[in-house]
């Protein structure tokens, strides 16, 4: 799915929802701050008015000495800062501490003890109604603001900030952590390194993603050093007797070094046998991965012939088992390498042959299917276990039982039967019911591409 179409992702969903998070708790901080401030801006008015109530009873008391009253209006100047002029009925000023003397003019305010008005040049103040109809006007600005409250007010702001955005960072940091130590202890050569990363959203997927990756990557590692032991390991028994071999004939004893050949040519058949194995599964392997491709002989392939070809070289290695075909007269042709099918299907007959009992037979049959083929090998032997169903066509993997028998194999045969099924496109896959031996179905498309 392109871009464009995608969907947002629950992360997306997240990160955006905690953006409104913060957006309420800034909201929440800004109101506790404007309100804390409106308080103390309250306190001002407050007691602005109880001293322009004092001051109007005052210059009531006085408004018969004009002297004491200038004199008091100039007490409020020196003492308190407050300047004020006092007009009387007529509007005509009768004192002032301050000159011009403050405009009665009130913008259409109507004057009242109980809360500031604007006066014109003078800023906020008081207009205080006298007994006798004059007016009384108080000069006094709010104190000059404190730095202290915008401070705290940003600040305010920035531990809501702070405060809320723990959740968020912390729900994207801790599995990205674990993330990069697991990364960091697979670089370091730990296979068994795990993210662990929980959830549903894209960091939890890129977690299972990452501990996929690295179990495929362990599986990988693992089966590389399996493929060393074990070619080691078969390696070791021809080389020792062709060592054998050699002392008895340095030593003279001919005819005893001459039976030893004999199991040596045995040996290094096997080993030929096991090179190419090695080197086909190799090749397509890599070739499935974007490597260098098989060479494979493109060309439309007589099933028929495959088959008959592969039924033949099965009766003339195993003289007295019995095969039984179940074949159409005719099959329809698939497009891909005849040497690599004929030895698919000689793997599995060889396979059905050492697991299971003369005089037991091994049938191979054929069908046409819709788009394709059907391949079956099924044989009346000792079967496998569940447990080791899904284990089958792993390299050189053998169960306990196949090797207690002495069936001898190194394990090659299915798993490059795998590969050539799935380089020309097709499946494999085993079926074993307890107590009745194996099957093995291969599928295979009629006009089949193969991946190689």
């Amino acid at each position: 799915m392109s871009g464009k179409t995608r969907r947002h992702g629950r992360l997306f969903w997240r990160v955006y929802l905690h953006g409104l998070l913060l957006l309420f708790l800034v909201a929440l901080a800004t109101g506790v701050v404007g309100h804390a401030l409106r308080r103390a801006d309250a306190g001002w008015h407050q007691r602005g008015r109880g001293a322009a109530t004092y001051a109007g009873a005052r210059v009531s008391e006085l408004s018969r000495d004009p002297a004491a009253l200038r004199a008091e209006l100039a007490r409020w100047r020196e003492a308190f800062r407050m300047e004020a002029s006092v007009y009387g009925p007529d509007g005509a000023v009768r004192a002032t501490s301050v000159e011009p003397p403050i405009d009665p003019a009130l913008a259409g305010d109507t004057p009242r003890p109980d809360r500031p008005v604007r006066l014109r040049r003078h800023g906020f103040g008081w207009a205080v109604p006298l007994d006798d109809g004059g007016l009384l006007l108080v000069a006094g600005d709010p104190p000059e603001p404190d730095p202290l409250r915008g401070l705290a007010f940003i600040g305010a702001v920035l531990a809501a900030l702070a405060l809320g955005s723990i959740p968020l960072a912390r729900s994207i940091a801790a599995p990205v952590e674990r993330l990069t130590a697991a990364a960091r202890a697979l670089g370091s050569g730990d296979l068994s390194a795990r993210a662990g990363v929980k959830g549903r959203a894209e960091v939890g997927e890129l977690g299972r993603a990452f501990d996929e990756m690295a179990e495929r990557l362990e599986r990988l590692v693992r089966g590389e050093q399996e493929l060393l032991a074990n070619v080691s390991h078969e390696l070791r028994t021809p080389l020792a007797r062709i060592r054998v071999a050699l002392e008895l004939a340095a030593e003279g004893d001919v005819a005893k070094a001459r039976r030893y050949l004999t199991e040596i040519g045995t040996d290094l058949d096997e080993l030929d046998r096991l090179v190419e194995d090695v080197l086909a599964a190799a090749r397509l392997d890599l070739a499935a991965g974007g490597g260098p491709a098989w060479p494979l002989t493109r060309a439309p392939v007589d099933l028929d012939v495959v088959l008959a070809e592969a039924a033949a070289r099965f009766r003339e290695a195993n003289p007295g088992r019995a095969l039984d075909l179940a074949l159409p007269a005719t099959l329809p042709a698939v497009d891909g390498d005849a040497s690599l099918l004929r030895r698919l299907v000689a793997n599995l007959l060889d396979n059905a042959a050492k697991y299971s009992e003369p005089p037991a037979p091994v049938t191979l049959a054929a069908a046409a299917r819709e788009g394709g083929v059907e391949l079956e090998v099924r044989d009346r032997g000792i079967g496998i276990d569940a447990a080791d169903l899904s284990r089958v066509f792993t390299p050189f993997f053998r169960t306990d039982r196949s090797r207690a028998r002495g069936t001898g194999g190194v394990g090659m045969g299915l798993a490059l039967a795998r590969r050539i099924a799935e380089a020309h496109g097709g499946t494999i896959a085993v079926e074993s019911p307890p107590g009745e031996g194996t099957t093995f179905r291969v599928s295979l498309p009629a006009n089949g591409t193969a991946r190689a």
